[in-house]
Order: structure tokens, then C-alpha cells, then sequence
């Protein structure tokens, strides 16, 4: 299917992606999530060596967020099953093609196996030793600071992190050029990066990666914050970027 720009072509897309998953076997999509959740994770590893690594922290940080993209960038060309960005098959329910329940089961057995992506290469990260003490530290500082976030902010920061990260798919699906479409997801995602808004999936690579390193962080905390966190991006993604593009692009998907 050709891409090109605009709320209608957009949508015609990612209904044809939510019908392409829909037709995936459960041990597909499992095994794509898995490695969504792994490539997630590398662009973290990047992150925190870079950042924890620069005397001054502001251009550490944004040194890191230039690294970061590279996991969602893998993700988009690998065509692996990533949460954040899959919420956007919520235009599948507004446009009546398929059951509500059919795209929770997807969504959910897609985070869970991102999840256990990413608690894999956290088990890695820690019994290789890649992260010094300076790293591990700023490890475990973000770790301790989301597991203890109150439930407001970690929902509205979700609901930012994926209206962030979700326009910047938009983008690259609107792009014809597998160049255009890295550009475009990189300046997306290192602005996610940048702003330390709540991804589920990135959240899971940090808090079980300090929880291995025996930070004094319960697994109850970890689930918390995963819960909410993915509700927050579930709305941001699910509920405003698609379901504005759908209401922009209805009429003429009707017709269809």
C-alpha cells in the first residue's frame, strides 16, 4: 500500500496494518513484542551510558536523546509489535471493522511481551556489567523517581509521551522514503526523549533494571507504574491522535 500525506491516507493505513495484525498468530505477535521490548531497550542502554557519561547534564540528556531513537526506528523497519505505537488500531473500532475485545487482546498480549523484552535484556544489562557505578546510579535515580510518581502525573505524562511519540509514527508513515521516514521518527522520539515523559515500555527496561540491581523498589511499585503509564499512552495514542484523524478522514473512509 502506497503512503502518502493527510488524515485520510493516514487512516487507510493503519487500517490496513490493524487487519495485517489482526490476521497474525498469537505466536507472532508475541514474538514480534518480545523483540519490540528488546530494541526498546538497546536505545535505553545507549541512553543512560551517554548521559551518565557527560559532566554537564542538560547536554547529556540530550546527547542520550540522539541514541534513544534508534530502538523505535528498529522497530518501524523490522516491523516488530510495539504497545505505544499499535494503540493507534484503535481507528479500526471507529470506523466499525472489527470487536473492541479484538484489539484489547492484541494490545494486551502485545505489551506483555514487550514487557518481557525488555525485562530480558535488564537481566542481561546486569549480569554483563556494561553499566559502571556512574551509570547505574542515574539508573537507579529515574528508576526510583517513576515508581514513586503520583498516579495524576504518571497518566498526563503518558498521555503526552504517546501524542509525542505517535505523531512522530504518523509522520513516518506518511513518508514514502525509508530515509524520510527515519528523520522524521528520530526528531519524534528524541524530543520523547528529551521531555522524560512516561513510556511504558522504555519504564519497564528502567525499573526492572534497577529492580535487578536490587534497588529498594517493590514489584508491586513497578507494576503501578507500568498500569498506569500504558493507560496514560493508551489515551494519547489510542484515543486522541487516531481518533482525531479518523473524525478528519471519516467521510471519506465511508465511502470506502
Amino acid at each position: 500500500m502506497q503512503n502518502t500525506s493527510g488524515p485520510k491516507a493516514l487512516t487507510e493505513y493503519i487500517l490496513h496494518l490493524s487487519k495485517d495484525k489482526s490476521n497474525k498468530s498469537f505466536l507472532i505477535l508475541i514474538l514480534q513484542g518480545i523483540l519490540a521490548g528488546i530494541y526498546i531497550s538497546i536505545g535505553a542502554i545507549a541512553y543512560f551510558k551517554i548521559a551518565a557519561s557527560t559532566a554537564d547534564p542538560g547536554l547529556g540528556t540530550f546527547l542520550g536523546a540522539l541514541v534513544f531513537p534508534l530502538g523505535i526506528i528498529a522497530v518501524l523497519l523490522m516491523q516488530a509489535e510495539l504497545f505505544t505505537s499499535d494503540c493507534m488500531v484503535m481507528t479500526a473500532i471507529y470506523a466499525r471493522r472489527t470487536r473492541i475485545y479484538k484489539i484489547f487482546k492484541i494490545l494486551g498480549l502485545i505489551l506483555i511481551a514487550n514487557i518481557i523484552g525488555c525485562l530480558f535484556i535488564a537481566y542481561l544489562t546486569n549480569a554483563s556489567g556494561i553499566f559502571n557505578d556512574k551509570v547505574m546510579e542515574l539508573v537507579k535515580a529515574t528508576a526510583i523517581k517513576k515508581a514513586y510518581m503520583p498516579f495524576g502525573r504518571i497518566l498526563i505524562s503518558g498521555i503526552l509521551c504517546n501524542i509525542i511519540v505517535c505523531t512522530g509514527v504518523c509522520l513516518a508513515y506518511s513518508c514514502q522514503n525509508e530515509m524520510a521516514k527515519i528523520a522524521v521518527l528520530w526528531l519524534a522520539i528524541a524530543v520523547f526523549t528529551i521531555s522524560g515523559t512516561e513510556h511504558v515500555v522504555a519504564n519497564a527496561y528502567y525499573l526492572f533494571t534497577a529492580y535487578f540491581a536490587g534497588v529498594d523498589i517493590a514489584l508491586s511499585d513497578i507494576i503501578y507504574n507500568l498500569l498506569v503509564s500504558g493507560l496514560g499512552n493508551f489515551i494519547g495514542g489510542g484515543i486522541i491522535v487516531s481518533g482525531i484523524n479518523y473524525l478528519l478522514a471519516y467521510k471519506d473512509i465511508s465511502k470506502n
